[in-house]
């Protein structure tokens, strides 16, 4: 069974892959990218843990992709942007709860570090905190420093792109970034405000 398969943030993948390059071409490229999947974890089991779970499926298709002679990094940039506007629908009908939003804002320090403290693997800087503006400079990414490890460091875009697109969904949080370290700077900027006119 084709590795890929079960991996919950790629599989819609594959039917975009469909749509992109015809049935044909598109299973011939899913079926590669799973034997390279494969290939990785063998030689090292330990990737498939934590960061690599989103990581390592992001490589092997960006390997197969460019082994076809497709625009691996354009094709897997959309598929982030699509699961991020979808996950951006789900998190702005939550943050429609009434209070939800204003518990979320009172707790954004604790919830960024959960999400992207030390613990995890980031290197970051803070920049300002609330009330008025939470502001976290990242500048080291673990997905980006393993993708970067394994030679394929353009692979994890499609993860800054699905972040960028979700973190738009909060109702009353208004989210800015406008640098990434995946893209060459020196960090990703992450700044987010609370607003009660954003809807």
């Amino acid at each position: 069974m084709n590795p890929l398969n079960r991996q919950w943030f790629y599989r819609g993948f594959r039917k975009q892959l469909r749509g992109e390059l015809g049935l044909q071409q598109a299973e011939a490229v899913w079926r590669e990218a799973g034997q390279e999947y494969a290939r990785i974890l063998a030689a090292d089991p330990a990737l498939g843990l934590q960061k690599g779970a989103m990581v390592l499926p992001a490589v092997a298709l960006y390997r197969a992709l460019t082994g076809y002679g497709k625009n691996a990094e354009a094709l897997l940039n959309a598929h982030g942007d699509r699961m991020g506007r979808r996950f951006a629908g789900i998190v702005h009908g939550i943050t429609c709860i009434p209070g939800v939003s204003g518990f979320i804002w009172r707790h954004v320090a604790d919830i960024m570090d959960k999400m992207s403290g030390e613990k995890l693997g980031y290197r970051r800087r803070i920049v300002s905190e609330p009330p008025d503006l939470y502001g976290v400079d990242i500048l080291s990414c673990p997905y980006h420093e393993l993708a970067k490890s394994l030679g394929d460091e353009k692979a994890v875009l499609c993860i800054c792109h699905m972040d960028k697109a979700y973190m738009k969904g909060f109702r009353h949080i208004r989210y800015e970034r406008t640098t990434a370290v995946s893209e060459g700077a020196e960090c990703c900027d992450y700044r987010l405000r609370f607003d009660r006119n954003r809807k």
